[in-house]
C-alpha cells in the first residue's frame, strides 16, 4: 500500500476546523464549521478519484466508488452495495477550536506531556491501551482542546480508501457508497440520513476504538426529565408554606444509587447520570440519562426513579414531581444477528491482513443503532479513537492506517463470497 502520510496530513488539516456540535441548535448542520469541513472533504474526494460526489446544503456528503469487477467474474453484479460512514462534528464537552496536533514517534512507554497544559499527563494509568501501542506514533492535541479523531480520523481514512481503490484497479470490489454526516454527537445525524439516497445494502460506520475492534452491541439509551414544583414564599415567614423545589430535586438526585454513576461502573454495568440541573424556589428541572444493555435494566432504572419520587412526596406532600423518560436509541445486537455476514466478513477481512478481530460492546450508542432499526444492517469498525471527548484524546498513525487496510480487505471479502 502507498504511504499513509497524505492521509495523516488530511487528518491534521481536518482537525484544524472547529466542528464542535451545538446541542441547542435547530439547524443542520448544528454548527457552521461542519459545513466548512464538508466542502473541503468533498474536494478531497474528487481529487482522490471518487466517481460521484454530492454535498447537500444540510451538511450530508455522499461519494461513490463504482463496481470494479471484470466481465466474466462470478461475482459480477452480485455484490451488495457496501456503505461506509463517518461524521463531521466533534463533541461539545471540550473545545474544538485551534486544535494543534502533536506526534510522539516510536512511543516506548511512560508519560506523554501536553505543551499547552502542563497539568495534563497521558500514561498507562489513565489510558491503559497505551501499553499496547509501543512503537506506534501517538497523536494528541496540545492539551487545550480535544483532538477530533472522533471522527475526523474516519473521514481521512475514507478519503484514503478512495485513493487506494483508484490507484490499485486490480483490487476487485462492488459498488461502494460513502456518507459523511453531520451531528452524530447529538444523535440526529443518522436520523436525518436519507437511506434511499445513500443506497447501501450493508453499512459499516468507521467510528470505533482499538485496532481490530468490531462493535456488535450497544447500550440502550434513554433520556429523562425530572421536574419539581415547589412553593415560593417570603423566607422569613415561610414556616409551613415555603417549599424549595431545588432542595427536593437535590434530595432525589442524592438518592440515585452510587454504583450506577459512570465513575463507579465498567464492563456490562448499567449507568445513569444527571447531565444538567437548573432550579429556583418554585421550580427545578434535571435531565437524566439512563443506559443499560438490556431493556429490562432500563425499566428497573425507571422503577427506582419513581420509587425515589414516591418517597419524597411523602416527605414533601405539597411538592409536584414528574418524571418523563423517552427512548434515544436501542441495542442493535438483535437486529445485527439477522445477517451474520455483516460481522463475520469483517472478522475475515481483518484476519486476512493479520489483524486480530475483537468483538466489542459499546458503553454508549453509535450510528449503527439508528441504521439497524431503520432497516440498514450496520456495525461499527475501529478507527483508533481513545479518551474521546476530552483534552487527553489520542490515536495512533498505525491504527488509522490499519483501518484503511481493513476497509479495502472487507470490500474484497464481499466479492469473494459473492462469486
Amino acid at each position: 500500500m502507498a504511504t499513509m502520510k497524505r492521509m495523516i496530513d488530511d487528518f491534521v488539516k481536518y482537525t484544524k476546523i472547529n466542528t464542535k456540535c451545538d446541542p441547542e441548535s435547530k439547524s443542520s448542520p448544528s454548527s457552521p464549521g461542519q459545513l466548512e469541513l464538508a466542502k473541503i472533504v468533498a474536494e478531497d474526494f474528487k481529487k482522490a478519484g471518487a466517481d460521484e460526489v454530492e454535498l447537500q446544503d444540510d451538511g450530508f456528503l455522499f461519494a461513490t466508488i463504482n463496481e470494479n469487477i471484470p466481465d466474466g467474474h462470478p461475482a459480477k453484479g452480485k455484490v451488495p452495495t457496501l456503505g461506509f460512514l463517518s461524521h463531521l462534528d466533534t463533541a461539545d464537552e471540550a473545545p474544538g477550536n485551534n486544535v494543534k496536533a502533536q506526534f510522539i514517534e516510536n512511543y516506548q512507554g511512560g508519560d506523554i506531556k501536553f505543551p499547552g497544559n502542563q497539568e495534563l499527563v497521558l500514561n498507562s494509568e489513565n489510558a491503559p491501551h497505551l501499553k499496547n501501542c509501543i512503537g506506534h506514533t501517538i497523536i494528541t492535541s496540545d492539551g487545550t482542546t480535544l483532538l477530533g479523531g472522533d471522527d475526523k480520523a474516519g473521514i481521512a481514512a475514507l478519503v484514503e480508501v478512495v485513493r487506494q481503490f483508484k490507484e490499485n484497479p486490480k483490487i476487485p470490489h462492488g459498488r461502494i457508497r460513502i456518507a459523511i454526516i453531520p451531528d452524530e454527537e447529538i444523535a440526529v445525524g443518522t436520523e436525518k440520513l436519507d437511506l434511499k439516497k445513500f443506497g447501501a445494502d450493508i453499512a459499516y460506520t468507521v467510528d470505533g476504538g482499538e485496532m481490530g475492534e468490531i462493535d456488535i452491541e450497544s447500550f440502550n439509551g434513554f433520556k429523562g426529565k425530572i421536574s419539581v414544583e415547589g412553593y415560593a414564599a417570603f423566607p422569613g415567614y415561610g414556616k409551613g408554606v415555603y417549599l424549595n423545589a431545588t432542595l427536593v430535586l437535590s434530595k432525589l438526585i442524592a438518592m440515585m444509587e452510587p454504583k450506577r454513576w459512570p465513575q463507579n461502573a465498567a464492563g456490562r454495568d448499567p449507568i445513569w447520570w444527571v447531565h444538567n440541573l437548573s432550579g429556583e424556589v418554585a421550580k427545578a428541572e434535571a435531565t437524566v440519562f439512563l443506559r443499560d444493555f438490556d431493556l429490562e435494566g432500563i425499566e428497573e432504572q425507571k422503577r427506582l426513579l419513581n420509587t425515589y419520587r414516591d418517597a419524597l412526596l411523602k416527605e414533601f406532600p405539597k411538592a409536584k414531581i414528574s418524571i418523563e423518560v423517552g427512548e434515544m436509541y436501542k441495542n442493535y445486537k438483535y437486529e445485527l444477528e439477522k445477517d451474520p455476514r455483516v460481522v463475520e466478513y469483517a472478522k475475515e477481512a481483518m484476519e486476512k491482513i493479520d489483524i486480530k478481530p475483537k468483538q466489542n460492546y459499546v458503553r454508549g450508542g453509535n450510528d449503527s443503532c439508528h441504521l439497524c432499526f431503520n432497516g440498514l444492517l450496520s456495525t461499527n469498525l475501529f478507527i483508533g479513537m481513545q479518551n474521546m471527548h476530552s483534552f487527553t484524546e489520542w490515536n495512533t498513525v498505525e491504527t488509522i492506517e490499519a483501518a484503511v487496510k481493513t476497509i479495502v480487505s472487507l470490500a474484497n471479502v464481499w466479492v469473494e463470497h459473492a462469486g
